[in-house]
């Protein structure tokens, strides 16, 4: 949920303390004074509460947000791959069964945390938009990138793949190429 979207921003503002070290081992912790985690921890408040902003009838009754995003993402694989999202209706699964857990924490429980941190600067460079609108892009490229090996799956292989955080990883290099590219 919510809280985890603070995990990002953590990394980022403590890697600052480290020389741009990567602190996601966890090695720096006993390093770390109450100073550093008192600022770290209102720049992230900072940060959060500006991301949130943005999104914020995703948090809301009813989640909006959310069913917007899903739904827009049906709608952008059904214009760029018909084929796929057919195949995705014939077999029964539905975008919101999927798609609402990749909205709801964009991303974060389905990619590595270097990644997300990558990608969620992209979508902070996007500005106004970039977690909503860019956010659907990738989600649609995602399914793009694996629509012939999807389409060869049932129901419950569908599903286990969309939901499964090893095999969701595979597309990590896909993401280097689709957001690393333009560094």
């Amino acid at each position: 949920g919510i809280n985890d979207l603070a995990t990002p921003l953590i990394a980022v503002f403590l890697s600052g303390y480290f020389d741009g070290k990567d602190c996601l081992d966890g090695e720096v912790m006993g390093d770390v004074t109450d100073v550093m985690l008192e600022e770290v921890e209102a720049d992230t408040y900072w940060c959060l509460t500006n991301l949130l902003a943005g999104i914020q009838d995703h948090y809301t009754s009813d989640q909006p947000g959310m069913q917007r995003m899903v739904m827009h993402l049906e709608e952008l694989v059904n214009r760029i791959d018909a084929d796929l999202a057919s195949h995705l209706r014939h077999t029964g699964i539905e975008f919101l069964q999927f798609a609402f857990k990749w909205m709801n924490c964009l991303l974060l429980r389905e990619f590595r945390l270097s990644c997300v941190m990558r990608l969620w600067d992209t979508y902070l460079s996007e500005g106004d938009g970039g977690f909503e609108d860019f956010h659907v892009y990738v989600c649609a490229s995602f399914l793009v990138h694996f629509s012939s090996e999807l389409q060869q799956m049932g129901f419950d292989e569908l599903f286990q793949f969309m939901q499964v955080r090893e095999r969701v990883t595979v597309c990590f290099a896909f993401f280097r190429v689709l957001v690393f590219a333009h560094v």
